[in-house]
């Protein structure tokens, strides 16, 4: 929801009268509010011009190549299009959702279109924060049957694309005991002492009703013995609950899932996305 928010802010900043050369203004302020973009370009519907001063547009188009929300997290292909906008400029911010709702005198709807390749992921499954998350996730699998007083360093995660909807995890980690407190090296060649385990995940994607996005069919390898069907499946479905679009409704935020495509080179998304006025029914008005 990070981007979400870049983008909404970035556009509404530029709903202050000032000048006509509004679609330089909306690149110029996008462009700031990202590490970085490569390639960018914006039309925005601005007829008649005056309903700019009443903080209203007739809809904007994005397109972009390049995108980076954060160091190492990029996003290759981004395109964005909006219905009609309608603010309050009084109450305009840039601040989180909740507060870009309060602007909305009538609700923001658009689709969006993401394309995500192999080479930009794995960069960044190399960034620091990602590290931390997937080591987290991975640590909490493992536990269940090593034992709390085992953690593992995670080392070198590589992702995998496969056609047909299916994506593998290779990675290598390096046992610590909690009494020892350091990490033992994996470097040695005594198989008895030796303290690293090398895990490979592998499952397909599918969508159910374009609100959530599942893992299914996991295959789990340690060391190259298979891991238990029953362990692999609490984890698949503990990723897939937290993929539920649905659950970003409390935020007054109702979004589906339209296409969903993998193959070897890149992930392809498709959706549709509507902002809710800060004081409107979610439930009612999607019915």
């Amino acid at each position: 929801m990070e981007l979400l928010t870049i983008l909404l802010a970035g556009f509404f900043s530029i709903l202050v009268p000032g000048g006509w050369a509004i679609e330089r203004l909306a690149s110029n302020n996008l462009s700031a509010n990202l590490t970085k973009v490569e390639e960018l370009a914006i039309r925005i519907e601005n007829s008649p011009s005056y309903q700019l001063v009443f903080g209203k547009l007739g809809g904007i188009k994005l397109a972009s190549r390049g995108v980076e929300v954060q160091p190492g997290l990029r996003i290759d292909t981004l395109e964005l299009e909006t219905d009609s906008i309608d603010v309050k400029l009084q109450d305009l911010s840039k601040g989180n959702l909740e507060q870009l709702r309060t602007s909305l005198n009538q609700p923001l709807q658009g689709g969006v279109r993401i394309i995500l390749t192999e080479a930009d992921l794995n960069r960044a499954l190399q960034s620091p924060a990602i590290q931390n998350q997937l080591q987290e996730a991975l640590n909490r699998l493992i536990a269940r049957k090593a034992g709390s007083s085992i953690s593992y360093q995670l080392i070198n995660p590589r992702l995998e694309l496969q056609d047909g909807n299916r994506l593998s995890l290779a990675v290598s980690l390096c046992r610590s005991f909690a009494h020892q407190n350091r990490v033992q090296s994996c470097s040695t060649d005594d198989e008895e002492s030796k303290s690293e385990l090398n895990l490979k995940l592998e499952w397909g994607i599918k969508t159910v009703a374009g609100r959530k996005i599942e893992l299914v069919e996991p295959i789990g390898i340690v060391n190259g013995r298979p891991m238990s069907a029953r362990l692999l499946t609490g984890f698949a479905q503990g990723i897939s609950d937290r993929l539920d679009l649905n659950t970003l409704e409390e935020n007054g935020i109702f979004a589906r899932l339209l296409q969903l495509e993998i193959d070897q080179q890149q992930i392809a998304l498709a959706g549709f996305v509507r902002m809710e006025t800060f004081d409107s029914n979610l439930v009612n008005s999607i019915k």
